[in-house]
C-alpha cells in the first residue's frame, strides 16, 4: 500500500514538473515572436531612410527570423544603421542616470570619505562655496598648522591631510558647508596597552566643526596639543633607544669580564 502512495506522489511530481516545463516553453516562443515582430517593425521605419541616402542599393535576403541583414550599396558597404531601443528601456536608462547624478552629491561624514565620493564636488569646489569668514578660518587653520616644524601637508579630491612624519596630526575636510577638522590625539594608555597585549587598536579621530571664531580657537588648541603629544612620544622613543644601546653595551662589558675570567682560570 505504501509503495502504491509513494508512486502516485512521483508520478504526480512528474507531471507537475512536465507542465512547468511545457509553460516555460510557451513563454520562451511567446518572448522569440514579439520580438522578432518589433525587430521587424524597426527595420521597416529605417528602411526608406536608408534608400534616401544612396539611390542604389542592393537589399540582401534574410538570414534569420529575427534580425535581416544589413543593407549595402554597391559601390562599398554602408554600416549598419543603430537600431531604436524601445521606449521603456530609453526610461530606465534616465532613471538610473538620474539616481547616479543624486548619489554623486551625497556627502558622509565617514572617515572613508576620500575613497568614495570621488564623482562629487572637490574639496576645491566646496571651498568656493563657502561663505567668506569660513574662507579666513579655513585658510587660518591651514596656515596655523603648516607653520609647525616637520608638518608635510598631502592634498586629496576632498580633503588636506597634514602630518609629521608617520604621525597624522589634522585632517580638512568641508562637509555641508561647513569646515570639520580630524583631529588625531594620542591616547598613550591605549596604545600602551595594544603593544602589551598585541592587539591592533585604531583610534579614531576627534571631529571639530569650525563655523565661528571660537570654534576655530578651539580646532587650533587641539592641533597644538597633538603636536606637543608626538613630540613628548618622540622623545619616549629615543629614550628608550638609548637604554637598550646601554643594555647592549652592560652586556658587552660582562660578556667579556667573563672571557677574561675564564683566560686567567685556565
Amino acid at each position: 500500500m505504501d509503495e502504491n502512495i509513494l508512486q502516485t506522489i512521483i508520478v504526480v511530481f512528474m507531471l507537475f514538473l512536465c507542465l512547468l516545463c511545457f509553460f516555460a516553453v510557451v513563454v520562451i516562443v511567446r518572448d522569440l515572436i514579439v520580438e522578432s515582430i518589433r525587430s521587424r517593425k524597426q527595420d521597416e521605419q529605417g528602411q526608406p531612410q536608408s534608400a534616401t541616402v544612396q539611390p542604389t542599393i542592393v537589399v540582401q535576403p534574410t538570414v534569420t527570423s529575427v534580425a535581416p541583414a544589413p543593407v549595402q550599396p554597391t559601390p562599398a558597404p554602408i554600416p549598419e544603421e543603430p537600431k531604436v531601443e524601445p521606449k521603456a528601456e530609453v526610461k530606465e536608462d534616465v532613471k538610473e542616470e538620474v539616481k547616479e547624478e543624486v548619489c554623486a552629491d551625497v556627502e558622509s561624514d565617514d572617515d572613508n570619505e576620500v575613497a568614495f565620493s570621488r564623482t562629487g564636488l572637490t574639496i576645491e569646489e566646496k571651498f568656493a562655496a563657502l561663505p567668506s569668514e569660513l574662507k579666513m578660518h579655513f585658510n587660518e587653520l591651514v596656515r596655523h598648522v603648516l607653520s609647525k616644524d616637520g608638518i608635510k601637508e598631502i592634498k586629496h579630491p576632498n580633503s588636506y591631510d597634514y602630518k609629521d612624519a608617520s604621525y597624522k596630526v589634522l585632517r580638512i575636510s568641508i562637509k555641508r558647508n561647513e569646515i570639520v577638522c580630524d583631529v588625531f590625539f594620542m591616547d598613550r594608555e591605549l596604545l600602551s596597552y595594544a603593544k602589551e597585549t598585541g592587539v591592533k587598536v585604531k583610534q579614531p579621530p576627534t571631529k571639530i566643526r569650525v563655523v565661528d571664531t571660537d570654534t576655530l580657537s578651539v580646532a587650533k588648541d587641539g592641533i597644538d596639543r597633538v603636536i606637543k603629544q608626538i613630540a613628548d612620544d618622540k622623545e619616549r622613543k629615543k629614550e628608550l633607544a638609548r637604554e637598550k644601546r646601554r643594555e647592549r653595551r652592560r652586556a658587552a662589558s660582562a660578556a667579556e669580564v667573563e672571557v677574561e675570567e675564564q683566560v686567567n682560570n685556565g
